[in-house]
């Protein structure tokens, strides 16, 4: 774990820094040690912080300072739990809502419950901002006619966000949005897909995954590589015995997992592949709790997993085989979760703004 300040401390380097501030002709503290202050501050500081002076907000804004920012997360445990935030809906809603989870869980008998919340219109893409309370809103200019399934990720190797498009013609075809283009790209690579289970890819080790079938109703995991732009297949659990239509994808511990979604009976496991592409690999998971319905968030901490248990948080201990409720006061029940990490990164650096929307 790298050094941090703790909360204590940092609150008192930012009484320090606004009483320097004051002193405009005097300053003291030097700009590189302003600088890596700044790097630890949170995202909603800094949103404030962009207007002490014109060289702090260019500084904030700068490509090099916002990586600089998002590096800490890896760099630090504190900074990490600190910046990792649960984002989540009820159901039947298209409104988000975002929670810090850590601690909300430290203040569980508090009468706290979500804040920053964000209700975005339901567009194709959209990026929050939360610490400038702005929601950026982009189109996906002459999209496919015929868009069926979605992902979306960061490609590393050109520092750009894709959108993809899985369509259904007499092949399963891709089409690729760069955000530093600006336009659609249809791919040569196809697969002999009729039919998909699922509409929104999930996302791991920057690949994206949908659950598909053959014209033979061979069921298969179809990959989208986003720095290869390259598509391949891993198999299900050779013991999976539900109907494809009824598991649902996710992420365990980062690693690709299965749970089932069922109406008429109820299930007391499912799967983890615990290397990566291996389909031997397949590791069943035992859990006390009987479900219908199941959806694991990506996330944990030590032996504690968040899960959506019929519609409920649920924070379950695999070592102990034992589990606690989590409540977000106002919000019985919830739908779609996951987990960010708050970051200065924004859409509006890979060109958004520089083209008519």
């Amino acid at each position: 774990m790298g050094n941090a300040w703790s909360a204590p401390e940092r609150t008192k380097l930012r009484k320090k820094m606004a009483e320097q501030l004051m002193d405009k002709g005097n300053p003291s503290l030097p700009w590189e040690l302003i600088v890596e202050i700044l790097s630890w501050l949170p995202v909603k500081s800094l949103g404030r912080f962009r207007c002490v002076s014109k060289p702090w907000n260019a500084l904030i804004a700068d490509p090099n300072f916002i990586k600089m920012h998002f590096n800490k997360t890896s760099e630090n445990d504190d900074v990490f739990y600190q910046r990792r935030r649960l984002i989540f809906n009820e159901p039947g809603c298209c409104s988000l809502y975002s929670v810090n989870l850590d601690q909300l869980i430290l203040n569980q008998n508090n009468d706290h419950g979500a804040d920053d919340l964000i209700a975005p219109e339901a567009q194709l893409v959209c990026g929050d901002l939360p610490s400038y309370r702005v929601v950026d809103l982009f189109y996906c200019d002459e999209a496919p006619d015929n868009i069926q399934h979605l992902g979306f990720g960061f490609d590393h190797s050109t520092d750009d966000y894709k959108v993809v498009s899985a369509v259904f013609y007499d092949m399963l075809v891709f089409c690729v949005y760069s955000l530093k283009i600006g336009s659609w790209e249809e791919l040569e690579c196809s697969l002999p897909y009729s039919g998909a289970y699922t509409f929104h890819a999930v996302l791991l080790n920057g690949t994206l995954h949908w659950i598909m079938e053959t014209p033979d109703q061979t069921s298969m995991i179809v990959a989208f590589l986003l720095e290869e732009e390259q598509a391949g297949e891993i198999p299900l659990p050779v013991e999976y015995s539900s109907d494809a239509g009824d598991c649902v994808l996710g992420v365990f511990r980062d690693c690709l997992c299965l749970t089932h979604c069922s109406d008429e009976r109820t299930y007391n496991e499912f799967w983890v592949m615990n290397e990566y592409g291996e389909g031997q690999s397949w590791t069943k998971i035992k859990i006390s709790i009987p479900y219908s319905e199941l959806s694991l968030s990506g996330f944990w901490k030590e032996n504690h997993d968040l899960l959506v248990f019929q519609k409920q948080l649920v924070m379950y201990n695999f070592k102990e085989q034992s589990f606690c409720n989590v409540s977000i006061p106002g919000f019985p029940h919830v739908d779609c979760i996951g987990t960010y990490l708050e970051s200065l990164v924004s859409p509006n650096y890979y060109g958004i703004t520089d083209r008519e929307l």
